[in-house]
């Protein structure tokens, strides 16, 4: 009898030493499923536009080509005066007229303007800064539909070939006159003024037309 109860004490320790050296699988943690990112594109930038690129070079002459009229025929000499002064002589041939512009952060305005200037010199900077405005000349922002002046803005990038050069991203804009007229300007950066147009309606559905175009810079 004490050899049968001995014999069971050592079957149950031997049960519980195995329990102890194998011991039931835990359940292991659900790994926890990664979110998909919320975070926004980062804007992109919008291109900031400097309007002392609307004018020709410093120093420079420009020849337009033109047609409809003997004097839409012209030279253009620039000369950036100070920081946002900009003064340009242009000659048709019939008389020179002289032209002060200011820069401004949003728009550029006219200043100045002389005709029959032969002899022109341009002002001291501290009388620059004393001149009135006369008239805005280009006024952002560039978005079609933008009025100004009489203006308005009818295309941004607009394709234009000269005889100079093809640009592209050309600013258009319009004026219409009370008469049915109507004028044109092209812009490009870089060079500022590159075409103009004078439309005007004539007898029996045909139109009267004048055109000035880029033809060199020197």
């Amino acid at each position: 009898m004490k050899k049968l109860l001995l014999l069971l004490v050592m079957l149950l320790a031997a049960c519980s030493q195995q329990a102890a050296d194998d011991p039931s699988p835990q359940p292991q943690p659900t790994p926890t499923e990664e979110q998909p990112s919320t975070e926004e594109p980062a804007e992109t930038p919008e291109t900031e536009i400097d309007l002392h690129d609307y004018f020709m070079p410093n120093q420079s002459i420009a020849s337009f080509l033109g047609d409809g009229n003997e004097y839409a025929t012209y030279t253009l000499s620039t000369q950036h005066l100070y920081e946002n002064y900009i003064g340009t002589l242009e000659d048709n041939g019939g008389t020179v007229m002289q032209r002060i512009y200011r820069v401004e952060e949003n728009r550029i305005v006219k200043i100045f303007e002389q005709a029959e200037a032969y002899d022109a010199d341009f002002p001291a900077l501290s009388e620059l800064e004393s001149m009135p405005e006369l008239e805005i000349y280009l006024s952002l922002p560039f978005e079609v539909g933008h009025e100004f002046n009489g203006w308005t803005i009818t295309d941004t990038n607009a394709s234009l070939e000269t005889p100079y050069q093809n640009f592209s991203d050309v600013l258009v804009m319009e004026q219409e006159g009370s008469d049915g007229s109507i004028l044109q300007k092209y812009f490009a950066q870089g060079f500022g003024e590159v075409k103009r147009v004078f439309k005007m309606p004539g007898g029996e559905g045909e139109q009267f037309e004048v055109t000035s175009t880029l033809e060199s810079v020197e």
